[in-house]
């Protein structure tokens, strides 16, 4: 069945990366347990395939964040139910990056890494400007265009069959400094990034951000715990004539009901008012994981169980029962769509 959502990876509250998948069955309503990877993966990114298969990007293991630093990629085939590792390496291993599908590639834009032929300790990690391109048929990564800025935290979403869009996101590489309101414009036939003239109307660094449209991104949360929520808008019409004016814009929404960082963000079409599962029929955004605090001294930072629902439609926020709560709170985590085995429907 299409339109599954997958939480992949992550840390618990211990600050130990898992291996634990699960999915939403949106058919029952219910959140499932699927295969472990096999490895754990924190601060890694995931996208579908275009054979439906997923597939999750970099990390870092429980080696953590310098000397766990992964360059390996795995790949889930639904149907199987099993996850085999990819032959395909990525140029640098990254952890705080995003990835999209587009074009039938796979984008992997930004994150954290050791500078080159530097020993693994902390004072050689930089954030990455660099990107690079999954391409399926050759089942290999190579690089694309840099981004303007350097980013880590960032989010990247596919506007279109053509473009891609990198929002927020900070310059250092523990998200404490420089958070960014720049949003970054590609098209991928060939372009390079472009900052598009208006920002976003807070600095924002691991927020969950989902696109609505061909043209339009919702930005929810990130670091430090907001609960804010924007809609950025890039016009439909040739998008990429606007990278260099200000004709895109970002517009205020309602805020969530508690701030959260590290989360991650998804479109996908939930039941009506009235309407039960599997009858899905309205696109909605739904927030999953994340932490509060925004205090590196604060004793206990809580992670997120509640799966927040934003009614693209009506333009506000269904009440905090409305999604089963994920069954493994966590943060840093891959949040991507696509199909899944759904028990009782064969």
């Amino acid at each position: 069945m299409q339109g599954q959502l997958y939480a992949i990876g992550g840390r618990n509250e211990d600050q130990e990366p898992l291996s634990k998948v699960e999915m939403f069955d949106t058919w029952h309503g219910k959140w499932v347990s699927c295969p472990n990877m096999l490895c754990e993966r924190a601060g890694c990114a995931a996208s579908a395939l275009p054979d439906g298969s997923l597939l999750v990007v970099g990390g870092y293991d429980k080696q953590g964040i310098v000397a766990g630093l992964l360059d390996t990629c795995e790949i889930f085939d639904p149907r199987k139910q099993a996850w085999h590792p990819s032959q395909a390496t990525l140029q640098r291993p990254r952890w705080g990056h995003g990835c999209a599908l587009t074009g039938g590639r796979v984008y992997c834009a930004g994150g954290c890494s050791l500078r080159g032929g530097s020993p693994a300790h902390e004072a050689f990690m930089e954030t990455l400007r660099s990107c690079e391109v999954f391409d399926p048929d050759e089942g290999t990564w190579s690089l694309s265009a840099d981004l303007n800025v350097a980013r880590a935290g960032a989010r990247v979403v596919a506007l279109g069959e053509h473009h891609l869009a990198v929002v927020g996101g900070c310059d250092d590489v523990f998200g404490r400094a420089e958070l960014l309101q720049s949003v970054e414009l590609l098209d991928v036939r060939g372009g390079a990034w472009a900052l598009l003239g208006p920002q976003l109307t807070a600095p924002r660094t691991t927020a969950a951000v989902a696109a609505v449209d061909n043209h339009q991104i919702l930005i929810m949360g990130g670091a430090p715990s907001l609960a804010s929520a924007e809609l950025y808008t890039v016009p439909e019409s040739d998008v990429a004539s606007q990278c260099s004016s200000s004709a895109a814009y970002s517009s205020e929404v309602c805020s969530m009901t508690e701030g959260r960082m590290g989360c991650q963000a998804a479109c996908i079409r939930l039941p009506s008012a009235r309407k039960q599962y599997p009858v899905c029929d309205r696109q909605c955004v739904v927030v999953v994981g994340g932490e509060s605090g925004d205090d590196e001294l604060e004793a206990q930072i809580r992670q997120f169980s509640s799966v927040l629902v934003f009614d693209v439609e009506e333009g506000k926020w269904l009440p905090s029962d409305f999604f089963a709560p994920i069954p493994t709170p966590r943060t840093a985590m891959a949040l991507c769509v696509g199909p899944g085995l759904i028990s009782g429907y064969l």
